[in-house]
Protein backbone atom coordinates (compact mmCIF):
# COMPACT_ATOMS: atom_id res chain seq x y z
CA UNK A 1 0.00 0.00 0.00
CA UNK A 2 1.28 3.33 -0.57
CA UNK A 3 1.60 5.45 2.81
CA UNK A 4 4.74 6.06 4.03
CA UNK A 5 3.59 5.36 8.08
CA UNK A 6 -0.14 4.34 9.17
CA UNK A 7 1.04 4.24 12.86
CA UNK A 8 -1.97 5.95 14.01
CA UNK A 9 -4.35 3.66 12.16
CA UNK A 10 -2.82 0.62 13.50
CA UNK A 11 -2.81 1.84 17.26
CA UNK A 12 -6.40 2.62 17.10
CA UNK A 13 -7.14 -0.59 15.08
CA UNK A 14 -5.03 -3.18 16.80
CA UNK A 15 -7.90 -3.93 19.49
CA UNK A 16 -10.56 -5.46 16.79
CA UNK A 17 -7.95 -7.62 15.55
CA UNK A 18 -8.52 -11.41 16.24
CA UNK A 19 -4.80 -12.77 15.60
CA UNK A 20 -2.96 -15.16 18.13
CA UNK A 21 0.44 -13.66 17.47
CA UNK A 22 1.68 -11.27 20.04
CA UNK A 23 1.42 -7.70 18.90
CA UNK A 24 3.62 -4.19 19.98
CA UNK A 25 1.11 -1.32 20.38
CA UNK A 26 3.13 1.64 18.45
CA UNK A 27 3.30 4.93 18.89
CA UNK A 28 0.65 7.70 17.31
CA UNK A 29 1.66 10.14 15.53
CA UNK A 30 -0.35 13.50 15.05
CA UNK A 31 -1.04 12.96 10.99
CA UNK A 32 -1.42 10.36 8.39
CA UNK A 33 1.47 10.37 5.69
CA UNK A 34 0.84 11.23 1.93
CA UNK A 35 -0.36 8.62 -0.69
CA UNK A 36 1.51 8.52 -3.91
CA UNK A 37 0.57 7.27 -7.24
CA UNK A 38 1.84 5.10 -9.74
CA UNK A 39 4.06 5.79 -12.60
CA UNK A 40 2.73 5.01 -16.02
CA UNK A 41 -0.18 3.60 -15.18
CA UNK A 42 -2.86 4.36 -18.50
CA UNK A 43 -5.45 5.28 -18.03
CA UNK A 44 -4.52 6.65 -14.95
CA UNK A 45 -8.00 6.95 -12.24
CA UNK A 46 -6.02 9.15 -9.80
CA UNK A 47 -4.25 11.84 -11.97
CA UNK A 48 -0.28 11.94 -12.25
CA UNK A 49 1.08 12.22 -9.07
CA UNK A 50 3.92 10.01 -9.31
CA UNK A 51 4.31 10.44 -13.03
CA UNK A 52 4.89 14.57 -11.49
CA UNK A 53 6.99 13.02 -8.76
CA UNK A 54 4.55 14.76 -6.05
CA UNK A 55 2.74 13.29 -3.23
CA UNK A 56 -0.50 14.78 -2.37
CA UNK A 57 -1.92 14.41 1.62
CA UNK A 58 -4.65 12.10 0.83
CA UNK A 59 -5.66 10.74 4.12
CA UNK A 60 -6.20 6.79 4.90
CA UNK A 61 -9.43 6.38 6.44
CA UNK A 62 -9.06 4.49 9.71
CA UNK A 63 -12.24 3.36 10.18
CA UNK A 64 -11.60 1.48 7.02
CA UNK A 65 -8.81 -0.41 8.12
CA UNK A 66 -10.33 -1.26 11.10
CA UNK A 67 -13.65 -2.99 9.24
CA UNK A 68 -10.81 -4.29 6.74
CA UNK A 69 -8.96 -6.30 8.54
CA UNK A 70 -11.26 -6.94 11.46
CA UNK A 71 -11.94 -10.76 12.04
CA UNK A 72 -9.16 -11.56 10.68
CA UNK A 73 -6.68 -13.98 12.36
CA UNK A 74 -2.62 -13.31 12.40
CA UNK A 75 -2.50 -9.66 11.09
CA UNK A 76 0.24 -8.04 13.12
CA UNK A 77 0.38 -4.25 14.48
CA UNK A 78 2.91 -1.85 12.80
CA UNK A 79 6.56 -2.58 14.89
CA UNK A 80 6.01 -6.31 15.13
CA UNK A 81 8.47 -7.19 12.60
CA UNK A 82 7.88 -10.53 12.19
CA UNK A 83 10.95 -12.51 10.12
CA UNK A 84 11.58 -15.56 8.35
CA UNK A 85 14.46 -16.65 7.37
CA UNK A 86 14.11 -20.22 6.43
CA UNK A 87 16.10 -20.28 3.16
CA UNK A 88 18.65 -18.08 4.00
CA UNK A 89 19.00 -20.38 7.12
CA UNK A 90 19.55 -23.59 5.01
CA UNK A 91 15.78 -24.71 5.95
CA UNK A 92 14.32 -27.58 3.59
CA UNK A 93 10.76 -28.37 4.19
CA UNK A 94 8.21 -30.20 1.42
CA UNK A 95 6.72 -27.00 1.14
CA UNK A 96 8.62 -23.23 0.63
CA UNK A 97 6.74 -19.40 0.33
CA UNK A 98 8.77 -16.79 -0.93
CA UNK A 99 6.72 -13.36 0.02
CA UNK A 100 6.74 -9.78 -0.56
CA UNK A 101 5.53 -7.15 1.22
CA UNK A 102 3.40 -4.14 0.59
CA UNK A 103 4.90 -0.73 0.57
CA UNK A 104 6.18 0.55 3.90
CA UNK A 105 5.53 -2.94 6.02
CA UNK A 106 7.34 -4.10 8.25
CA UNK A 107 10.06 -6.38 7.01
CA UNK A 108 10.22 -9.18 6.35
CA UNK A 109 6.70 -10.45 6.06
CA UNK A 110 4.71 -7.59 6.48
CA UNK A 111 1.94 -6.43 8.48
CA UNK A 112 -1.70 -6.97 6.89
CA UNK A 113 -1.36 -10.30 4.45
CA UNK A 114 2.04 -11.86 4.84
CA UNK A 115 1.35 -13.33 8.26
CA UNK A 116 -1.92 -14.45 8.09
CA UNK A 117 -1.01 -16.29 4.66
CA UNK A 118 1.46 -18.03 6.72
CA UNK A 119 -0.91 -18.95 9.19
CA UNK A 120 -3.42 -20.33 6.16
CA UNK A 121 -0.64 -22.27 4.47
CA UNK A 122 0.27 -23.91 8.35
CA UNK A 123 -2.89 -24.68 8.57
CA UNK A 124 -3.41 -26.42 5.18
CA UNK A 125 0.24 -28.78 4.98
CA UNK A 126 1.03 -28.22 8.88
CA UNK A 127 3.65 -26.34 10.51
CA UNK A 128 6.36 -29.08 10.38
CA UNK A 129 6.11 -28.97 6.48
CA UNK A 130 6.24 -25.47 5.61
CA UNK A 131 9.65 -23.30 5.44
CA UNK A 132 8.44 -19.52 5.09
CA UNK A 133 11.00 -17.33 3.51
CA UNK A 134 10.49 -13.27 3.27
CA UNK A 135 12.25 -10.94 0.76
CA UNK A 136 15.22 -9.15 2.16
CA UNK A 137 16.88 -6.16 1.33
CA UNK A 138 13.70 -4.40 0.23
CA UNK A 139 13.24 -0.48 1.43
CA UNK A 140 9.61 -1.15 -0.42
CA UNK A 141 9.60 3.15 -0.14
CA UNK A 142 6.67 4.95 -1.99
CA UNK A 143 9.06 6.33 -4.04
CA UNK A 144 10.07 2.95 -5.64
CA UNK A 145 6.12 1.76 -5.90
CA UNK A 146 5.85 4.61 -8.18
CA UNK A 147 9.25 3.43 -10.14
CA UNK A 148 6.79 0.13 -11.09
CA UNK A 149 8.40 -2.38 -7.70
CA UNK A 150 11.54 -2.10 -6.07
CA UNK A 151 14.24 -3.04 -8.25
CA UNK A 152 16.41 -4.28 -5.19
CA UNK A 153 13.66 -6.17 -3.68
CA UNK A 154 12.88 -7.19 -7.02
CA UNK A 155 16.87 -8.78 -7.58
CA UNK A 156 16.90 -10.39 -3.93
CA UNK A 157 13.48 -12.27 -5.19
CA UNK A 158 15.22 -13.86 -7.94
CA UNK A 159 17.80 -15.13 -6.18
CA UNK A 160 15.93 -16.23 -3.46
CA UNK A 161 13.43 -18.24 -6.33
CA UNK A 162 17.71 -19.10 -7.45
CA UNK A 163 18.89 -20.74 -3.94
CA UNK A 164 16.04 -22.63 -3.29
CA UNK A 165 15.92 -24.50 -6.20
CA UNK A 166 19.57 -25.23 -5.56
CA UNK A 167 18.94 -26.16 -2.02
CA UNK A 168 15.93 -27.57 -1.58
CA UNK A 169 15.27 -29.03 -5.37
CA UNK A 170 12.56 -31.61 -3.64
CA UNK A 171 10.25 -28.68 -2.27
CA UNK A 172 7.60 -27.38 -3.61
CA UNK A 173 7.91 -23.14 -3.98
CA UNK A 174 5.13 -20.56 -4.27
CA UNK A 175 6.28 -17.25 -4.79
CA UNK A 176 3.78 -14.51 -3.52
CA UNK A 177 3.72 -10.73 -2.84
CA UNK A 178 0.62 -8.42 -1.70
CA UNK A 179 0.22 -4.67 -3.54
CA UNK A 180 4.16 -3.45 -4.30
CA UNK A 181 5.41 -6.97 -3.01
CA UNK A 182 3.60 -7.82 -6.66
CA UNK A 183 5.16 -5.95 -8.41
CA UNK A 184 8.43 -7.07 -7.19
CA UNK A 185 7.28 -10.04 -7.74
CA UNK A 186 6.12 -9.61 -11.23
CA UNK A 187 10.08 -8.06 -11.58
CA UNK A 188 11.66 -10.37 -10.27
CA UNK A 189 10.51 -13.91 -11.49
CA UNK A 190 11.27 -11.93 -15.34
CA UNK A 191 14.86 -11.81 -14.44
CA UNK A 192 14.95 -15.56 -13.97
CA UNK A 193 16.53 -18.41 -15.70
CA UNK A 194 14.02 -21.09 -17.67
CA UNK A 195 14.72 -23.67 -15.16
CA UNK A 196 14.26 -21.66 -12.31
CA UNK A 197 11.03 -20.16 -13.73
CA UNK A 198 10.25 -24.00 -14.42
CA UNK A 199 10.72 -24.57 -10.16
CA UNK A 200 8.01 -22.84 -9.31
CA UNK A 201 5.50 -24.12 -8.54
CA UNK A 202 2.47 -21.75 -7.89
CA UNK A 203 2.61 -17.90 -7.71
CA UNK A 204 -0.17 -15.64 -5.91
CA UNK A 205 -0.99 -12.28 -5.86
CA UNK A 206 -2.67 -9.72 -3.16
CA UNK A 207 -3.74 -6.09 -4.52
CA UNK A 208 -1.82 -6.83 -7.63
CA UNK A 209 -0.50 -3.36 -9.04
CA UNK A 210 0.21 -4.89 -12.28
CA UNK A 211 -2.85 -7.01 -12.80
CA UNK A 212 -2.91 -8.17 -15.42
CA UNK A 213 0.09 -8.42 -17.01
CA UNK A 214 1.78 -11.47 -17.03
CA UNK A 215 4.22 -12.82 -14.26
CA UNK A 216 7.39 -13.53 -16.77
CA UNK A 217 6.80 -16.49 -18.54
CA UNK A 218 5.29 -18.63 -15.83
CA UNK A 219 2.43 -20.69 -17.33
CA UNK A 220 -1.14 -18.60 -16.38
CA UNK A 221 -2.30 -21.59 -14.57
CA UNK A 222 0.07 -21.67 -12.18
CA UNK A 223 -1.04 -17.98 -11.26
CA UNK A 224 -3.45 -17.07 -8.93
CA UNK A 225 -4.22 -13.21 -8.52
CA UNK A 226 -7.03 -11.97 -6.04
CA UNK A 227 -7.90 -8.08 -6.95
CA UNK A 228 -10.95 -7.64 -4.59
CA UNK A 229 -13.76 -4.95 -6.08
CA UNK A 230 -13.36 -1.87 -5.84
CA UNK A 231 -9.37 -2.40 -5.35
CA UNK A 232 -8.01 1.37 -6.97
CA UNK A 233 -4.51 -0.15 -6.70
CA UNK A 234 -5.85 -2.95 -8.93
CA UNK A 235 -6.92 -0.68 -11.44
CA UNK A 236 -3.98 1.64 -11.26
CA UNK A 237 -4.50 4.12 -9.22
CA UNK A 238 -3.14 4.98 -5.68
CA UNK A 239 -6.18 5.13 -3.44
CA UNK A 240 -5.44 2.59 -0.57
CA UNK A 241 -9.63 2.05 0.23
CA UNK A 242 -10.87 -0.70 2.29
CA UNK A 243 -10.92 -3.49 -0.51
CA UNK A 244 -6.97 -2.87 -0.95
CA UNK A 245 -6.94 -3.46 2.92
CA UNK A 246 -8.88 -6.63 3.36
CA UNK A 247 -6.79 -9.19 1.29
CA UNK A 248 -6.56 -10.94 4.91
CA UNK A 249 -10.09 -12.83 4.26
CA UNK A 250 -8.85 -14.27 1.21
CA UNK A 251 -5.75 -16.09 2.45
CA UNK A 252 -7.99 -19.47 3.28
CA UNK A 253 -8.91 -19.61 -0.12
CA UNK A 254 -5.29 -18.81 -1.84
CA UNK A 255 -4.02 -21.81 0.14
CA UNK A 256 -6.69 -24.11 -1.27
CA UNK A 257 -5.23 -23.10 -4.68
CA UNK A 258 -1.15 -23.67 -3.54
CA UNK A 259 -2.27 -26.93 -1.90
CA UNK A 260 -4.29 -27.72 -5.25
CA UNK A 261 -1.17 -26.67 -7.31
CA UNK A 262 0.99 -28.87 -4.58
CA UNK A 263 -0.68 -31.81 -5.17
CA UNK A 264 -0.24 -31.55 -9.08
CA UNK A 265 3.56 -30.77 -9.09
CA UNK A 266 6.02 -28.54 -10.59
CA UNK A 267 7.41 -29.00 -14.37
CA UNK A 268 5.77 -29.61 -17.19
CA UNK A 269 2.24 -28.74 -15.72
Amino acid sequence: MRLSRFIAIFSLAISALAAPAPAITPSPVAHYAPLEERAGTTPTPTGTLCAAGSPTALPLNQTQLVDGITGCVGVQALGTNLTRNDIVNGVCKPFTLIFARGTTEDPNLGNLVGPPFVYALNATFGTNNVAVQGVDNYPGSPAEFCAGGSPEGSQNLAKLISQTRKQCPQTKLCVTGYSQGSAVVHNGISQLSADDTAFINSVVLFGDPDNGKPVGKVPANKVRTKCRPGDNICAGGDMVLQPHLSYCHDVAAEAAFVQARFLVGNVGS
